[in-house]
């Protein structure tokens, strides 16, 4: 009798571990003959990438998804092809967001609008999707995520080594949740943890973005050296290409610091002028999302 059950545990890891293969297989295969539509479409051949080190073998196994390529050597191969990693990351997606990218989107805008039904909704379709830490973002928008769970998100941005854009995300909506002391040891090294991204203006923004908040934060709690020092750190980013939104973002930011710590008039006109700024870059509504915003991290 013993021996038949252990038969039948062998028989289900043997499957599960089976389907596991399969599903990883479908996703290399997926990623390869994308890739390989792109090299055809520019004339290049297998070879072609041997001069960055691209073994022709490997990228051929690559293609026909028996084999997975690491993320940078993917990128380093895109840029020969003058292909930006996120048309690549599209076509992959038959030309749609994936439904976490969506998701995010259309929480932000719903946030931008203050729609508090639509974020309630989003909230809804997330936890009824089984999409448990989606359902915890859209908990950060409305204002009434327990501490326990705070402390959920916490653990988990902890715990990944890599942080992709969906963590950027949701460290950036629970930041301003989080006790200080644990917004420094998250920034520590928040950096290292998506730098192979950050060329990509998509991220590089969502990093400026939660620099400039938390630089913000800290300001607002009297802690000017750690609101100057994420203010230095963003100096490396901003170099790497022109993002107007991220530097009037960093101007309300500069503006924060200056009406906390210096001068509340040279700060409040600072921030005037940032104000300003994004009535012209985004409308009303995006000056308003950000006037709101703002007057929690003003100490008068």
């Amino acid at each position: 009798m013993h021996i038949f059950l252990g038969i039948n545990v062998i028989i289900v890891i043997y499957h599960n571990v089976k389907n596991k293969i399969r599903r990883s297989l479908t996703v290399y295969k997926k990623y390869g003959d994308c890739f390989k539509k792109l090299r055809n479409q520019k004339n290049l051949g297998l070879s072609y990438f041997s001069k960055i080190g691209i073994n022709r073998a490997n990228l051929s196994r690559f293609e026909r998804g028996q084999s997975m390529m690491s993320f940078e050597r993917v990128d380093l191969m895109l840029e020969e092809m003058q292909v930006p990693l996120a048309e690549y990351e599209l076509i992959v997606n038959n030309f749609m967001p994936n439904y976490q990218d969506f998701f995010l989107l259309e929480l932000e805008e719903a946030d931008f609008s203050q729609d508090l039904n639509k974020i309630q909704k989003l909230y809804l379709e997330a936890r009824e999707a089984g999409k448990h830490m989606l359902s915890l973002a859209a908990k950060t928008r409305l204002e009434n995520i327990s501490p326990l769970e705070v402390r959920e998100i916490e653990n988990y941005l902890c715990n990944v080594k890599e942080w992709g854009y969906f963590e950027l995300t949701l460290f950036y909506f629970v930041s301003d949740h989080i006790a200080i002391n644990q917004l420094e040891n998250l920034l520590a090294n928040f950096d290292k943890r998506c730098e192979k991204y950050c060329r990509l203006l998509k991220y590089r923004r969502r990093l400026l973005q939660i620099a400039y908040q938390s630089a913000a934060i800290f300001a607002a709690h009297g802690e000017r050296i750690e609101a100057e020092n994420i203010l230095e750190i963003t100096k490396k980013y901003r170099e790497m290409g022109v993002d107007l939104y991220a530097e009037v973002l960093r101007h309300l930011a500069t503006g924060i610091v200056i009406f906390n710590f210096e001068d509340k008039d040279l700060g409040r006109k600072k921030i005037n002028c940032a104000l300003g700024a994004l009535e012209e870059f985004g409308g009303l509504r995006l000056k308003e999302f950000y006037q709101r915003r703002l007057e929690k991290f003003l100490k008068n």
